[in-house]
């Protein structure tokens, strides 16, 4: 396996499986919403969730990217907005929603899974804006969880990176049962440019910067 793919694995797969299997508790067979899935992070939750045999639906901003995410196993692809509760026919029947937007779509996904169904708030794409006069006897559904996990408590006590099997995800992908390649390879002295990429909004997944 190439170091760019190799590099491609840890904190962006690291992330992705403690949310999906560790704070979601995701197994075979249950159906998953991924909120947010085209960015790096959504992507590699997606392979992640499919390789375990879920039932992914997943969402995007931009059309153009619903045939990308569909080639990544999710057996389907909405429109990312307002109000999604209302447009999408599995809505109260999710068993878990992955939730990368964040503040202003949380409260929207607790609608969508089934009681005792888990919601993980893991992103902020739709920015860090507080959600306004938030009230959970009011505006939380009943019997649902909601949690949050964030790449930066990794090494803190209950969060130890052993606990993430980096070394079964890297055999899945020598197996070619996962795909971890990166959507843009620099090299260092194109630094400039990957940043340029990056910040343009033209990644399309995770890049990866090598020495030589």
């Amino acid at each position: 396996m190439p170091w760019s793919e190799l590099a491609a694995i840890p904190e962006t797969y690291a992330t992705a499986w403690t949310c999906l299997f560790r704070n979601l508790e995701l197994a075979p067979g249950q159906k998953l919403l991924i909120r947010g899935a085209t960015s790096s992070f959504g992507q590699a939750a997606v392979k992640l969730a499919v390789n375990a045999g879920a039932h992914v639906v997943a969402t995007s901003r931009n059309a153009e990217r619903f045939a990308m995410l569909e080639a990544l196993g999710a057996v389907r692809v909405e429109l990312a907005g307002a109000g999604l509760s209302g447009r999408i026919v599995e809505s109260g029947q999710f068993d878990a929603v992955l939730d990368l937007v964040g503040n202003s779509t949380v409260l929207d996904s607790l609608t969508i899974v089934r009681r005792g169904g888990k919601v993980c708030l893991a992103g902020w794409l739709g920015g860090l804006a507080p959600i306004a006069d938030f009230n959970p006897l009011l505006q939380m559904a009943s019997g649902v969880y909601l949690t949050f996990f964030g790449s930066f408590v990794f090494g803190t006590t209950g969060f130890p990176l052993a606990d993430v099997p980096l070394q079964a995800i890297a055999q899945d992908v020598a197996a070619g049962r996962l795909d971890v390649k990166p959507s843009r390879v620099f090299r260092f002295e194109e630094i400039h440019e990957a940043h340029r990429v990056m910040e343009a909004n033209e990644a399309g997944g995770k890049m990866v910067v090598v020495l030589a």
